[in-house]
């Protein structure tokens, strides 16, 4: 992929256009062989809880403590039997029991923190029901070779498309539910209007002066609003099933590694934030985790000052630490993680010569 050359953009934030043959090919068919595409991923889990439902008494649903706040808001809308389990997110080597808590008839929700948990589930019945979210994993190790029961992703976060769920089952073919028809117009144009933000986007990149930044990026906040408040699970329309299905097939974890490589073999270490390690693996991005707000907060607005623009996974959460996410995804090259790597040098620098 050619490089941002650090425009005014920046890097991070939401997808542009790209072309589908410009990335790595990937057999995915090697791991995951049946699967449903859906809107969302929040539309992917409902329909998995549902079919389950549909087949057993669902005494409670577990989810993580610490979860996206707009997942976990979203699914308290849907489902009144939600309870949360406490786990630590920032440390992949965390052990689960979930018999402590969750019963048979219960359902227990794993995240695939950032790409690296592997969660040892047992055989047989007398146990929880499992559905492992791999939004922030996707293609890893742990994705690839899940042995939950269902698995579920939010696509759109790893491909570049406007939107993208994807439900399956390692073992087994998913259970077929009906869905609303696809006729209605809603998610056509929530498609539409978030495809039209990524040519925006794209034509800046490009050297328009056409458009703005905040025009592209008002019409995705627009859209992601409208997002939270959709509920009904809506069968894709075969259109946008295609253009999921031309990126489904790539191999993102490839510029993921490289980038990683880039990055953490030059950065200084620092006594203000940890990296998650992803050893021969990969995470979603640069994953920093600091224990004090004000350093995460200071180090976020210092990225942004140098066109650096991070996200935070995620606000909201009890707890005493906070990630920061850079972006080191496909778009990238090694000029832009030797830029990365020269911002955090410069400010862990400015932070040792404060003291």
């Amino acid at each position: 992929m050619a490089s941002t050359h650090l425009t005014q953009l920046g890097l991070g934030s939401s997808f542009n256009l790209v072309a589908s043959n410009s990335l790595t090919p990937f057999d995915l068919k090697r791991h995951i062989t049946d699967y449903t595409l859906f809107y969302t991923g929040r539309h992917a889990i409902r329909y998995l809880i549902d079919a389950i439902q549909m087949e057993q008494h669902v005494a409670t649903i577990w989810l993580p403590e610490y979860y996206c706040q707009h997942v976990t808001a979203w699914l308290q809308q849907v489902y009144s039997n939600i309870k949360t389990y406490p786990i630590n997110p920032f440390d992949e080597k965390t052990t689960l029991d979930t018999s402590v808590f969750a019963s048979s008839s219960d359902i227990v929700i794993l995240n695939n923190f950032w790409g690296v948990y592997n969660y040892s589930i047992t055989e047989g019945t007398d146990r929880p029901i499992y559905i492992e979210d791999h939004s922030h994993g996707w293609l890893s190790k742990s994705c690839l070779e899940s042995t939950a029961d269902y698995c579920f992703a939010s696509l759109r976060k790893t491909l570049p498309i406007a939107l993208g769920g994807i439900a399956w089952k390692p073992k087994g073919k998913l259970p077929q539910l009906e869905q609303q028809s696809s006729e209605q117009p809603d998610f056509t144009i929530a498609w539409d209007r978030i495809s039209r933000a990524m040519e925006m986007k794209t034509a800046l990149l490009n050297g328009s002066t056409e458009y703005t930044k905040p025009d592209y990026l008002n019409l995705v906040a627009q859209y992601e609003h409208f997002l939270h408040q959709q509920y009904t699970v809506v069968k894709m329309q075969e259109p946008h099933q295609i253009i999921i299905e031309e990126f489904l097939y790539k191999d993102y974890s490839t510029y993921k590694k490289a980038n990683l490589t880039a990055v953490t073999t030059t950065l200084a270490p620092s006594s203000i934030f940890k990296i998650i390690p992803c050893q021969n693996n990969f995470t979603f991005g640069l994953e920093l985790v600091f224990t004090e707000r004000s350093a995460f907060n200071e180090l976020k607005s210092y990225l942004i000052q140098h066109h650096i623009y991070p996200s935070e996974l995620w606000p909201d959460n009890i707890e005493d630490k906070f990630l920061l996410n850079i972006h080191i995804d496909f778009r990238y090259t090694k000029t832009d993680m030797e830029h990365i790597t020269l911002i955090l040098n410069n400010w862990t620098k400015s932070k040792k010569n404060q003291k």
